[in-house]
């Protein structure tokens, strides 16, 4: 006869290991977030764009437009790092930290080179580890409904 063995699966990513690695992928899903907005703006929205005088418009929009398709990007490389690394829930983090980042290459725009790129390792790194301790919680409902309000408060305060 099959003998049943129950194991305790009450913590989903409870390991302090598995936070400390969410950590450092964030920090550095942050830097390649900064580098990746410079290449993309530099090397491919710019020349298409800022070459006829008709797109002023679009040329001046070129940070932001890059920045949103970097946080799309990292999002992706963040996640496949995170199921490289055997990390749990790695969807979850990487969709609701790009959600919650949407708009950094606009916050840092402004900002010398070294700092906006520490501070895009800094909040990349913030909100990997904030996801990744929501994400300990057994019930993917409530770790859903939790992540999803986070992103909508945090969200509505930026724009108020």
């Amino acid at each position: 006869m099959a003998q049943v063995i129950i194991t305790d699966q009450s913590t989903v990513a409870d390991h302090w290991s598995m936070w400390v690695r969410t950590i450092i992928v964030g920090a550095v899903t942050g830097i390649v977030f900064y580098e990746l907005t410079l290449i993309i703006g530099r090397y491919i929205i710019d020349p298409l764009v800022c070459r006829q005088i008709i797109n002023a418009a679009l040329c001046t929009d070129s940070t932001p437009l890059a920045g949103n398709i970097s946080a799309i990007l990292v999002a992706v490389v963040g996640v496949v790092a995170m199921v490289r690394m055997n990390i749990a829930r790695p969807i979850i983090i990487g969709v609701a930290s790009a959600a919650l980042l949407w708009n950094l290459a606009t916050w840092t725009e402004g900002l010398y080179w070294t700092e906006a790129l520490v501070w895009s390792a800094i909040l990349y790194a913030a909100a990997y580890s904030l996801f990744g301790w929501i994400i300990r919680h057994e019930k993917l409902w409530v770790t859903l409904s939790v992540s999803v309000l986070i992103v909508l408060i945090v969200r509505i305060a930026l724009v108020l």
